[in-house]
């Protein structure tokens, strides 16, 4: 293995590497957008709620979610190698 090449178990850790954070990057878009969405649909009837300031938060979530699974996928551009 001198020529660069990885070993099986160094592959695995860097797939198990991806799908944590490819999931932490689900579980923000799942908290941060569609509960907030959920929430206004259901309260925004009987309370004054910041759709803007919700609607910021929501972007925000959205692009760390998006971020955490762009650096999964580099993560996984790894085992070319």
């Amino acid at each position: 293995m001198t020529d660069g090449a990885l070993s099986d178990a160094k592959k695995e850790q860097i797939k198990l590497r991806a799908t944590f954070l490819n999931n932490i990057g689900i579980g923000a878009i799942l908290i941060g957008v569609f509960t907030p969405v959920t929430r206004v649909t259901l309260e925004l009837p009987v309370a004054k709620l910041d759709v803007l300031w919700i609607s910021v938060w929501m972007m925000i979530c959205f692009a760390i979610g998006l971020g955490l699974h762009s650096l999964a996928t580099r993560l996984l551009n790894g085992l070319d190698r």
